[in-house]
């Protein structure tokens, strides 16, 4: 299946934040917390949240080995002065539980110039998805949902997309590209369980330790989304993104 077409991107802000922290970091504050302590407290409440602010989800990366799979995403376009842009994705094949998950990317600032997706399933000769923009792009986080293109992503193939930008469309080997891999990932009855009764940060949480970066980063920019002056919500996906090795996109956050 190939797809073509044209598209206003959508952007989301990427702000400054403070941590926030997962279910069982707050439990273990609560535990270890004795009545006495409590009770010299200012505020034993106030004190739980106070370590819970401080913490973070961490992502944990899939045991197997895998070759480095993102292309793009360091520091050199920035130290080069040229226009940085980054696929949002760790530096190994990452993982989604969704068949047609909401892939992100960040560019450094506004400018209009010919923007390039492309989505590949490697045994087939055409993308599986190809889309061109030639409105401004707004700096900050961009996304696509691959589900508005009919994309179904299937279990244990590995996918490479792509994000370019194109200044001479005759001297293609001047794009400034960024590319990474995604693979579909089932859960087992166990995770979607555990998952079905957690909502919100401890949903992050659990995302990020059993290894899912896709649906990790989709949940928690949605919930920035719906709480932008969580200043909380927004640190701890600057952590995240410094966790998978994007310094510049994080500190950009901060």
């Amino acid at each position: 299946m190939k797809i073509r077409i044209c598209i206003t991107v959508v952007c989301l802000a990427l702000s400054v934040a403070t941590g926030a922290a997962i279910a069982q970091a707050a439990e273990a504050a609560k535990s270890g917390a004795s009545s006495e302590k409590a009770q010299s407290s200012s505020g034993g409440t106030s004190s739980s949240a106070s370590q819970k602010a401080r913490a973070v989800p961490v992502y944990t990366p899939p045991k197997r080995g895998a070759p480095l799979a993102r292309v793009g995403g360091g520091s050199r376009g920035v130290e080069d002065g040229l226009p940085y842009i980054s696929v949002i994705t760790p530096d190994h094949v990452g993982y989604t539980s969704m068949s047609a998950p909401v892939l992100y990317w960040y560019i450094s600032e506004d400018m209009k110039t010919r923007f390039e997706f492309a989505l590949i399933n490697d045994d087939d000769i055409e993308p599986m998805v190809e889309v061109t923009s030639e409105q401004m792009m707004t700096a900050g986080l961009n996304s696509m949902n691959l589900a508005d293109h009919g994309v179904t992503l299937q279990p244990g193939v590995a996918y490479q997309w792509s994000v370019a930008l194109v200044s001479d469309e005759n001297k293609r080997s001047s794009d400034i590209v960024s590319s990474g891999q995604i693979e579909l990932l089932e859960m087992t009855e166990e995770q979607k369980t555990v998952l079905e009764n957690t909502s919100g940060e401890d949903r992050v949480a659990i995302l990020a330790r059993e290894g899912y970066w896709y649906d990790t980063f989709d949940s928690m920019s949605r919930l920035i989304a719906d709480n932008p002056d969580n200043a909380t919500l927004r640190t701890q996906r600057a952590a995240l993104l410094e966790q998978i090795g994007l310094p510049v996109v994080s500190a950009a956050s901060r």
